[in-house]
């Protein structure tokens, strides 16, 4: 091979290296639209019934991702989060990722937009509210963290430092309720 055309060959795989890591990746998901009420009417009222006192169950738009690599990049979220909500909406792993697990997230997500856009508690409350509502950590075997109202979960490390922090959350809101019951 002659140098001119090895130094040919070079540019052509420069180019096309070039060429592949300039090209905009497309992602794809889905959009849609809910509200905690019509999504699960019992849930809403229990969350009403539990806070005694009642809430507007805004539209929030849901966005689910279709691979997990598309949630990661374009979130930021780690590979063990399921999904989350802020002031922009919900956004989740896809259904085919997370099977039976995705309605539980979403339900989830929903009752945090909900919670934010009807009163104002610390986070750990409206975890452990959510948590205590759904009974989605029943049979957990973790601990529960103790110090959760310092604990900042987007700082977590992986999912069992997040369901130790869930669980603890649930622990002093069950406390909290149960103090208020006695009452």
């Amino acid at each position: 091979m002659t140098e001119d055309v090895l130094c040919q060959s070079k540019i052509k795989l420069f180019l096309i290296v070039l060429t592949v890591t300039l090209i905009p990746t497309v992602f794809s998901f889905e959009k849609s639209t809910y509200d905690l009420k019509s999504y699960s009417e019992s849930v809403f009222k229990r969350l009403e019934t539990v806070m005694n006192q009642k809430f507007d169950s805004p539209l929030v738009t849901c966005v689910e991702y279709d691979s997990l690599s598309e949630f990661i990049n374009e979130t930021g979220a780690p590979f063990f989060i399921k999904g989350f909500s802020n002031e922009n909406g919900i956004f989740i792993q896809s259904r085919s990722l997370l099977g039976a697990q995705f309605e539980k997230t979403l339900l989830h997500e929903l009752m945090h937009f909900t919670l934010k856009a009807n009163v104002n508690i610390p986070r750990w409350f409206e975890e452990g509210l959510i948590c205590h509502i759904t009974d989605e950590l029943a049979g957990s075997r973790i601990a529960p963290m103790e110090d959760v109202e310092s604990f900042v979960p987007s700082e977590a490390g992986n999912n069992w430092e997040l369901t130790s922090y869930s669980l603890g959350c649930l622990k002093k809101v069950r406390e909290i309720l149960e103090l208020e019951e006695g009452l």
